[in-house]
């Protein structure tokens, strides 16, 4: 897996390729929320360009690390992903979230991810 992250004058900017395991990547999360809190940057956009989804259990996984990890409500976060079987597969993740009271939602465009991050 390969990532890069950065910031804009609004987000945090992550682009991730390659992931090609059903592991949740809580240690790129780890690394998210110390640039989110460095830049002072809350809202994050996340461009995902997978080989496919995480599974259920991972989906998961991924959502009871974030609090763990420093995660609040007061960051958001927007997840796009680029191909339509990940977009669905990955629609868990927003029930998850909403349960957890944690603002994480999917999206299949970055200017709906950036419309929806603007709003919060």
């Amino acid at each position: 897996m390969e990532y890069a992250i950065g910031a804009d004058p609004e987000f945090l900017r992550v682009l991730v390729t390659g992931r090609d395991t059903d592991v949740a990547p809580s240690a790129l999360c780890a690394q998210v929320f110390a640039e989110s809190e460095r830049l002072e940057r809350p809202l994050i956009l996340i461009e995902l360009d997978q080989k496919f989804p995480l599974s259920l259990k991972s989906q998961q996984e991924l959502i009871d690390a974030l609090p763990k990890i420093g995660f609040a409500p007061e960051h958001s976060i927007a997840l796009v992903h680029k191909t339509p079987v990940a977009q669905m597969a990955n629609q868990y993740i927003d029930m998850l979230a909403e349960r957890r009271a944690l603002a994480v939602r999917n999206f299949r465009d970055v200017e709906q991810a950036k419309k929806w991050l603007r709003s919060r």
